[in-house]
Order: structure tokens, then C-alpha cells, then sequence
């Protein structure tokens, strides 16, 4: 007869899934929880090649081992959407890649529905998701950053163009004009 401690004892299967899905929240920037229930399987396939090809990992689990997941690593405002079918979006890159891809997919299949997520460390609702799509990339934003700080930059180095440019310009006409003379 076994003893109530060995009947309880998780399946290593079990084990291994939990591990991976906390490597997942541990390492993700942003993740988002969607409702998928009534997508067809070309439907899935769809939504997953989208995020494959911008680095959107898109995996479906069970809600006891994400509640057991995001609760562990303080995530209390996301576990109330952690209810029926349930799919997890997890950017390691661009938290706003996945809100992106999973917004535009959800304006055209209305059977997919944003239920939440975890933005930066962050509990997010399903209308700051909507917030959260219409912001720059991470390599937009960057970039914006390095055009505000090179503008500056060249413009100062125009104007000292510009100076040196009419000073030889001037010394030119100045020789031009001692030719002329002599």
C-alpha cells in the first residue's frame, strides 16, 4: 500500500514542464495570456508562424502550472486570466513585439482573446495591451533615441562646415583678387 506522500509525489513529466515554464517567465520581458478557444488548427498554425518569425514563442498550458509560475515569481495581478483555454505569448527581445502580432491577429479573429499579461515585471490588463501596441519597437525607439542625439551633433558640425567653408571661400577670393592685381 502506498503512502499518501508517494501518491502525491509529482510525475517527473510534471517536473519538467513547470521547470520550463518558469525558465520562460524568468527569462520573458513581456507575457501575454490569450483565450484561443474556438481557432481552428490552421488557425494556431497561423498565429505561431507569425510569432516564430518575429521570436514570439506562443505556447499553450495548463492553468495550474502558470498559476503556480507567475504566483511564485510575485505576478498576483495576472493570475485571475489564467482561467479556461489558455496560450502564452513570451518575448525575451521586444515585450511590445507580442502585443503587436497578437493584437492585429485578434482584430481579424475575433475567436482570439487577449486576456491580460506581464509587461516589464509588470500585471497588465487586456486594454493596456492595446497601449502597449502602438509603441515603437525596442530598434525603432533606439534608433529615435540616436537621431535625437545625433541631430545636435550635426548641426553643430554643419555650422563649423558652414564657417570654414565661406573662411576658404573668402581667402580664394582674396588670392583671386591679388592675381588679378599683379
Amino acid at each position: 500500500m502506498q503512502t499518501e506522500t508517494a501518491k502525491r509525489a509529482p510525475k517527473p513529466k510534471k517536473i519538467e514542464t513547470v521547470s520550463d515554464l518558469t525558465d520562460r517567465v524568468n527569462r520573458a520581458r513581456g507575457i501575454y495570456i490569450t483565450d484561443f478557444k474556438g481557432l481552428t488548427v490552421a488557425e494556431m498554425t497561423d498565429l505561431r508562424r507569425q510569432c516564430h518569425q518575429k521570436r514570439v514563442e506562443y505556447l499553450v498550458c495548463k492553468n495550474s502550472f502558470a498559476r503556480m509560475v507567475m504566483k511564485e515569481k510575485g505576478y498576483q495581478g495576472a493570475l485571475k486570466h489564467l482561467e479556461g483555454p489558455t496560450a502564452l505569448a513570451f518575448s525575451y527581445d521586444d515585450p511590445v513585439v507580442p502585443a503587436k502580432i497578437l493584437a492585429d491577429f485578434a482584430a481579424k479573429n475575433e475567436k482570439l482573446v487577449l486576456k491580460g499579461g506581464v509587461f516589464e515585471g509588470k500585471a497588465i490588463e487586456p486594454a493596456e495591451i492595446n497601449v502597449i501596441k502602438d509603441l515603437p519597437s525596442r530598434d525603432v525607439a533606439l534608433s529615435m533615441v540616436v537621431a535625437a542625439i545625433a541631430s545636435p551633433v550635426q548641426g553643430f558640425y554643419n555650422v563649423v562646415s558652414a564657417v570654414l567653408r565661406d573662411f576658404v571661400s573668402v581667402v580664394d577670393q582674396i588670392a583671386e583678387q591679388k592675381k588679378a592685381a599683379a
